[in-house]
């Protein structure tokens, strides 16, 4: 995967990120069907992955 690619990964997965976050703060009504430790896990995944994405140009080989 070229740099580019990678970070223009990352930066959509941030952008989503931001957006879920704004939509989550005005609508506080909404909720996942499971628990909040499986919600904490898939918050985590994204993260990690995001980070990944992120820092994965930066590799040397």
């Amino acid at each position: 995967m070229t740099k580019k690619k990678s970070r223009l990964i990352a930066l959509v997965m941030l952008i989503a990120a931001a957006a879920f976050f704004i939509y989550a703060l005005h609508h506080p009504e909404a909720s996942f069907p499971w628990s909040n430790a499986v919600t904490y896990i898939l918050y985590g995944l994204y993260l990690i992955v995001m980070l990944v994405m992120a820092a994965a140009p930066f590799k040397k080989k």
